[in-house]
């Protein structure tokens, strides 16, 4: 299957990683705040939910129809993808750290790799296959998960791995949403899913308690900025990319999220900035560089 290829798919995809980026920041002040993770969970996926219902109800109403025999696949971004990846993520932060459950969390471009391969006739370029290598790489330098002493267990390991699996699996069947619907469809009934999902783990009296707070002013503007700018623009704007990018480099493109997580934690939280992050930065940029300039050869071989 070819792609249409252009420079607003990869813009796009690259958006949402830079959005995702900031991810980090907010729970970090969310969690200051007193928010469990499905708190945060839940507030983020029903603050998108309720703003792209209202803006699909005001523009084009028809963007709210599905057929039933697909609900698969909003079960599959939704559930299977956001909610169990979070999971096994929070499972693998508890056990080994968060710099290590970031890392293995991005081994996700090799699944998506390998799916796109089977499913969707992805061809597996040497570029491809570099640009994933380095990538995995750039992020365990980056997490510190090759420094000595660093905290592994293997059911830390294990779930790491399964949440690197389903965090990629949100690229394949968004592909096959992106088939069907409309971007704004998809990403609706994602997050309807995922609302859902986490509400019985949410603890909604005291997530209430918590933003009436007087101790803690903040915590409402937080919440609102939250959901829009983790969630509802870089989730639009990734589905939408996915339209025009193969699902394999559209994976590679949205690691710079932690490229940009990495340079908050030490503008703002003043973390140390060290060689092997540094190092892992620089691989982590190549490797966009690299899925890009194989990109343009292809094309420009097609175009022959």
């Amino acid at each position: 299957m070819k792609m249409k290829s252009s420079a607003a798919p990869i813009l796009l995809i690259l958006l949402s990683g830079l959005l995702w980026g900031t991810l980090g920041t907010f729970v970090t002040y969310l969690r200051q705040a007193g928010f469990s993770t499905m708190q945060i969970v839940f507030v983020r996926a029903a603050v998108t939910t309720v703003l792209l219902g209202l803006y699909i109800l005001v523009t084009d109403k028809s963007k709210f129809r599905f057929r039933l025999c697909d609900a698969w696949i909003f079960i599959g971004t939704g559930i299977i993808s956001f909610t169990a990846f979070t999971v096994c993520n929070q499972i693998a932060m508890q056990l080994c750290s968060l710099s290590i459950a970031a890392a293995l969390l991005y081994t996700s471009p090799a699944f998506i790799l390998i799916f796109s391969a089977i499913l969707f006739g992805e061809r597996l370029t040497v570029q491809k296959i570099t640009a994933i290598a380095v990538t995995v790489f750039g992020c365990f330098l980056v997490s510190g998960l090759l420094t000595p002493g660093a905290a592994v267990s293997v059911p830390g390991i294990l779930a790491g791995v399964v949440s690197g699996l389903c965090y990629g699996l949100y690229s394949i069947f968004g592909r096959y949403g992106v088939e069907k619907y409309d971007t704004m469809t998809v990403t609706f009934y994602t997050f309807v899913l995922v609302s859902l999902a986490a509400l019985p783990f949410a603890n909604v009296g005291n997530l209430a308690e918590i933003c009436i707070s007087p101790t803690a002013p903040w915590v409402v503007p937080t919440l609102l900025a939250f959901g829009p700018v983790t969630c509802l623009v870089p989730y639009l704007a990734y589905t939408a990319g996915l339209r025009g990018t193969e699902p394999g480099t559209a994976g590679i493109l949205a690691t710079v999220e932690p490229v940009v997580s990495t340079v908050l934690s030490v503008v703002i939280f003043h973390e140390a900035m060290n060689w092997q992050k540094i190092a892992g930065i620089v691989c982590i940029l190549g490797s966009v560089v690299i899925v890009n300039v194989g990109g343009r050869e292809r094309k420009r071989k097609q175009n022959k």
